[in-house]
């Protein structure tokens, strides 16, 4: 089953924060490698929820 567009805004959202959370507990211990490849990650989940809300330069998907 498809997911709404409203879910998968909220899903985008949720992998953001987690990556982002997952990346500064990397850099607390020191592992500034896995830090750098967690915030890449929620850079792309951060981009993909701007998408899904509006909030870039592409059009937003409309389902």
């Amino acid at each position: 089953m498809k997911k709404s567009l409203r879910e998968r805004q909220l899903d985008a959202e949720f992998y953001c924060n987690r990556w982002l959370a997952d990346g500064n507990e990397a850099l607390e211990n020191g592992d500034k490698s896995k830090a750098d490849f967690c915030f890449a990650k929620s850079q792309f989940w951060l981009d993909r929820s701007n998408l899904l809300l509006g909030h870039s330069d592409k059009a937003p998907p409309k389902q």
